[in-house]
């Protein structure tokens, strides 16, 4: 949570699972750059291995109902 309190950046969703071995992390903000997004991969990589990150525009990532998702960063 330290990386998002850095930038005053509030997750609206975080979750995080455990599959096969590895560490799934996956939180959603709204209104993300492509800079804030390399800042924060780049910041995960310094605590834990990332081993890819994942950036969905809003207008792409849609919920079970339809509706459009704020940004999304997961991290694996």
């Amino acid at each position: 949570m330290g990386i998002f309190a850095q930038r005053t950046l509030v997750p609206t969703t975080l979750s995080s699972q455990l599959r096969s071995g590895m560490l799934h992390i996956e939180t959603a903000l709204d209104d993300l750059d492509a800079p804030t997004v390399a800042i924060i991969a780049a910041k995960l990589g310094e605590g834990v291995l990332v081993a890819s990150v994942v950036c969905d525009p809003a207008d792409e990532a849609m919920g079970a109902s339809g509706a459009a998702m704020p940004n999304a960063v997961a991290a694996a």
